[in-house]
């Protein structure tokens, strides 16, 4: 994301990420572990040189520019690590601050997980929680340039056909105020005989940070001013392919879509976590993994009752720090995260 002197380019790449997490949504519907109260992950990737990032932009002379975040044969050799810290810091409601980040490319990648669900009979739509206020990337080789990239909602169809698919709808934005760029990514809900086709299209436009900032989120493409410059479209399948075409002809050349991002070609990198004999006691995988171990066995009537264990022995740290009169105080994070942007205390022990 970082590279590319073109603004332009670094918006475009950003967006490219942003789909690229989408991948998780492409495959089975899992029910994760419901996190315990200071809960903690470390892990952190190999991550290959080439083939990390959009290696030609959508400009220049390639005939296409593919995305590839696979870090299959990786090696500590060269490789860019990058690493994830989260805790959760709130269990009613829950909610999970988190922290990507590759310090070499200078690039970080913070924000608040909390979501909001609502069922009906056929489908469950579930939105961003009102703690959550996106994914805050920035580039600290760039003057701290930061983009504010929104969640998706998504409903989870297929409940009367035991198949559940998820489906991204509505309107997501990616804002920089530094380079006063916008991005909206609109998800249409057309349907083909019964099956959703997954489409999307956007618009990258130049917007005026003191008066439009806050209309932003309120606009749907068909909102844009003409006073915004349209400097890149982009349309596809999210769950496929991606393509975009600049319309501001920085290059004098003729403006020709490329591939922005192809999400069939992307393969989930390996995470690389310490064994749990390393690990701390609120850490994921030593809090769960005797849950998991008899789940794997197809134990799961013992699954279920170590599951009782870890949720009682939250129970009663809870009521111990109720009768101290002691709040629950985060071990990585700073307390407040209000603006939706969580900061790890620089005493915080990150155990990568």
């Amino acid at each position: 994301i970082p590279e590319s002197d073109d603004e332009v380019e670094r918006m475009l790449a950003t967006l490219a990420w942003w789909f690229s997490k989408l991948l998780k949504h492409t495959g089975k519907v899992l029910k994760p572990f419901n996190s315990v109260l200071g809960e903690q992950f470390f892990c952190h990737w190999e991550v290959p040189r080439e083939g990390g990032i959009i290696s030609n932009g959508l400009q220049g002379t390639a005939t296409s520019s593919t995305t590839d975040v696979s870090a299959a044969n990786a090696t500590n050799n060269g490789a860019l690590r990058v690493e994830y810290i989260t805790e959760q810091v709130s269990h009613h409601p829950p909610v999970s601050a988190h922290i990507y980040r590759c310090q070499e490319r200078g690039i970080e990648a913070a924000g608040i997980d909390h979501i909001s669900a609502k069922f009906t009979g056929l489908s469950a739509t579930v939105a961003a929680g009102s703690h959550c206020k996106g994914i805050f990337v920035t580039l600290t080789k760039r003057d701290n340039e930061t983009y504010v990239c929104t969640h998706p909602t998504a409903n989870i169809v297929g409940w009367l056909r035991g198949s559940l698919k998820v489906q991204c709808v509505e309107t997501s934005y990616i804002v920089c105020a530094k380079t006063k760029l916008a991005t909206i990514v609109e998800f249409k809900e057309e349907r083909w005989f019964g099956k959703n086709k997954d489409n999307v299209s956007g618009r990258v436009f130049r917007y005026d940070p003191e008066t439009q900032a806050e209309l932003i989120p309120t606009w749907r493409l068909k909102d844009i001013p003409k006073s915004c410059q349209t400097v890149a479209t982009f349309s596809g399948n999210w769950d496929k392919l991606v393509s975009a075409q600049r319309e501001d002809n920085p290059s004098g050349s003729a403006n020709a879509a490329r591939t922005l991002i192809d999400m069939s070609s992307l393969q989930v990198v390996d995470k690389i976590v310490k064994p749990l004999e390393e690990q701390g006691e609120m850490e994921s995988r030593r809090v769960w993994d005797p849950v998991a171990s008899k789940m794997l066995q197809g134990k799961f009537g013992d699954a279920t009752k170590l599951k009782r264990i870890v949720e009682d022995a939250q129970r009663e740290r809870t009521a111990a720090r109720k009768d101290r009169g002691e709040e629950f105080v985060p071990a990585l994070f700073k307390p407040d995260y209000s603006n939706g942007r969580p900061e790890l205390l620089e005493t915080a022990p990150i155990n990568l």
